[in-house]
């Protein structure tokens, strides 16, 4: 079982649809932030773990080099919701703001 949450600095619509269009692989709503590179890289020297359930992957971003700084997907696994809190506050430090797919409500 696992859990999803998305992350992003601004967008166009509302905070499930861009969720579920992330999902399905359209940025278009969303804008490029260096707070969300910031996240991202702070995440991953935290837990480096993450690498492995974290999109935009590696890979992806040799396509889209720029979704990087559009949005954080994280497919949290049981164990890995632990982290859940310090992912809270990392995100709201950098002023993001996102969407939880389990709790179905804005993040």
């Amino acid at each position: 079982m696992s859990s999803d949450f998305g992350f992003w600095k601004r967008s166009t619509g509302d905070p499930e649809e861009v969720f579920d269009n992330l999902a399905e692989g359209d940025t278009g709503d969303l804008s490029v932030s260096p707070d969300v590179l910031r996240f991202r890289e702070e995440l991953l020297i935290r837990w480096p773990d993450l690498v492995d359930v974290l999109e935009p992957s590696r890979f992806d971003l040799e396509e889209e080099p720029d979704h990087a700084g559009k949005y954080v997907l994280l497919t949290l696994s049981v164990r890995q919701l632990d982290y859940l809190p310090g992912i809270l506050e990392m995100a709201k430090k950098n002023g993001l703001v996102g969407f939880s797919g389990v709790g179905g409500e804005p993040i």
